[in-house]
């Protein structure tokens, strides 16, 4: 898995081009699961106060295997304490705890 540590130093130098800490914002990584490409697409998402907020791509991840995607993502809890958010992983779980990936909230 030693490409898994480079591509997330990889979103890691992404989030760092974005990432103004001096600013009042709120900041965290989006993890979305394309399942019609087999990609996993991370984005940066901003929100300032009294502005629209922004979510800028930052990479794409081409080897859509779920463990795969978790060595990045651990890679990057290490890294990193920006939130990581998951989308479109409705019922899949991570293949070495077997925990959900993202949980749906009950409206």
């Amino acid at each position: 898995m030693n490409n898994s540590v480079q591509e997330a130093q990889y979103v890691l130098k992404q989030v760092n081009k974005y990432f103004k800490p001096g600013i009042r914002a709120r900041y965290y990584i989006l993890v979305v699961n394309d399942r019609f490409d087999h990609t996993f697409n991370f984005f940066f998402n901003v929100f300032k106060s009294r502005q629209f907020s922004r979510s800028i791509p930052l990479h794409r991840i081409k080897h859509y295997n779920l463990e795969y995607l978790e060595h990045i993502v651990k890679n990057l809890q290490k890294e990193t304490q920006l939130t990581i958010n998951f989308v479109l992983f409705e019922n899949q779980r991570w293949p070495s705890t077997n925990k959900l990936i993202s949980y749906r909230r009950s409206k």
